[in-house]
């Protein structure tokens, strides 16, 4: 009995709920650094994200224009040059053609 009150003494109370403070003082400074660092990947992911929206946008309005173009030019030569047999422009793909 003697043993069980020294065990649960207020000083050794004390001293595990130090410990334990430290400990989760030691995790909670782990945590938050992971959780920054993870938070400066995420933004810089997000960013490139943007960029290569940005870049995809401009790339289908340039097929556009070229396609457009292509059909332009077809036409003319085959105004002027009724003889020459212009091969047929190649196929979008199924993937592009909903963006296209």
């Amino acid at each position: 009995m003697t043993m069980l009150l020294e065990l649960l003494s207020p000083e050794r109370i004390q001293a595990l709920g130090i410990a334990a403070t430290s400990l989760l003082t030691v995790w909670v400074g782990r945590q938050a650094s992971k959780v920054k660092r993870l938070q400066t990947r995420v933004d810089e992911l997000e960013a490139q994200a943007e960029k290569d929206r940005h870049l995809f946008v401009r790339a289908v309005k340039y097929i556009r224009e070229l396609l457009w173009h292509i059909k332009t030019l077809d036409l003319l030569l085959n105004q002027h040059v009724p003889h020459v047999q212009v091969p047929d422009p190649p196929e979008v793909p199924e993937v592009l053609k909903e963006e296209v």
